[in-house]
Parts: structure tokens; C-alpha cells; sequence
């Protein structure tokens, strides 16, 4: 069950309806500049954010060493580059954590949140009667019941072929994986009241609005 629930998981982040998404906290410590991802993440951050003035969360922009000309190769070369306020703080992900560029960092309990994907909570007992699409906890995830018969069949299917000698799949069993992806279709477009918004290029670059034509 374990095996299909992350196949499962994995396939729900093509939804993109932030279904896994949940805040992870650990402290903020002085000087210190790298943080550990949580070991629970499953392949992207959203947003990270950081109580670096000590009290109120500002919001860290990505930043790439590449496009930066400045020293920053020390404790002192960072402080003095970037600050303790919106803006002007910033973050790089490396090696499977975050390195913080601001002012200078002091202790502050759970003061550092990363909002990401995580996976949802193994099976440990298969006689609780719970529905498994409930969140066990604050911080940790179900499974949304529009994926239980698909991952209901995906385990028969491993039972099946796990046989000395096969056992036949069934039709509904061998369109599985088409089923799958409509079962995921079905995740997306959760907000029907979402705005999307367009933009039109500034009007210094659109030249006559097509009127010559």
C-alpha cells in the first residue's frame, strides 16, 4: 500500500491545488545561515518565510549567487548586503537546504516556515476505521477519497502480478493507469470563483493597437 500511496502522491502534485501543502517550522539560530529542507518534502517549496526582525514573518525572495556581483562569502560580507526587512531578504536552495541572506540572524523559536509539498501518512494499521482522506494531524496529510478505488486497484495489480504464476488483470485493472489520470483531472480547477487575470504588454510597446492593418 505504502509502494502505490506515493505513486498516488506523486501524481496528485499534477493537480496543482496545493492538496499536500502544509507549513513545516524549526528555529531560527543565531548566525546560523543553512537549514535543513523537512525530510518529509515531496519536490517543491512554495514559499518560505522568517521571523528575522524577531517578531513579525517576511517573506524571502529565490536568489541565484550567479546574478550577484557582491561579496558574499562570510558572515559580515552578507549583513552588510542584505537586511532584516521585506525585500531585502532573500534565500538560496542548496544540497537539500536553504541558505538565508539578511541581516544578521538571532534565536528565535520556530521562526523559520518553509510551505511545501509533503507525503501523505503511511498505513500503519489496517483495522482503523477512519476514512483515509482525513488529515491525522495539523501537519500531516490524507489521501483526497477521489484516489481510494485507484489506489485500491493499483495495489490488486501489484498482488496479482507478485503471483509465482500471474493472475489475469481484470479490463478495469489494465486501464488503470488512464483512470488515474482522470481521477487527478477531477482534483484540478478546486476554486471555480479563482480570477485569472491577463496582462497586456506596457503601451509604449504595442504601436498603434493594430490599426494600420
Amino acid at each position: 500500500m505504502k509502494l502505490r500511496q506515493d505513486e498516488i502522491a506523486k501524481a496528485i502534485m499534477k493537480a496543482d491545488e496545493d492538496i499536500l501543502l502544509i507549513p513545516q517550522y524549526t528555529s531560527l539560530v543565531a548566525d546560523q545561515r543553512i537549514y535543513p529542507l523537512p525530510q518529509d518534502i515531496l519536490s517543491r517549496i512554495k514559499r518560505i518565510e522568517a521571523k528575522l526582525d524577531g517578531t513579525n514573518w517576511l517573506k524571502l525572495t529565490e536568489f541565484d549567487m550567479t546574478e550577484y556581483d557582491k561579496t558574499i562569502s562570510d558572515e559580515d560580507s552578507i549583513a552588510d548586503n542584505f537586511s532584516n526587512t521585506q525585500g531585502d531578504c532573500e534565500y538560496d536552495i542548496l544540497r537539500k537546504s536553504v541558505k538565508v541572506y539578511s541581516g544578521t540572524i538571532t534565536d528565535v523559536t520556530n521562526g523559520f516556515r518553509v510551505w511545501c509539498n509533503t507525503w501523505p501518512t503511511a498505513i500503519s494499521d489496517l483495522t482503523d476505521t477512519a476514512d483515509m482522506s482525513q488529515d491525522p494531524s495539523t501537519t500531516t496529510h490524507g489521501i483526497p477519497r477521489e484516489m481510494h478505488e485507484i489506489w485500491a486497484r493499483g495495489v490488486i495489480i501489484d498482488y496479482k502480478e507478485s503471483r509465482e504464476k500471474p493472475i489475469p488483470l481484470t479490463e478495469g485493472q489494465l486501464n488503470y493507469k488512464d483512470d488515474k489520470e482522470e481521477a487527478i483531472e477531477s482534483l484540478k480547477h478546486a476554486n471555480l470563483d479563482r480570477e485569472v487575470k491577463g496582462q497586456l504588454p506596457p503601451a509604449s510597446t504595442r504601436g498603434n493597437e493594430g490599426q494600420d492593418y
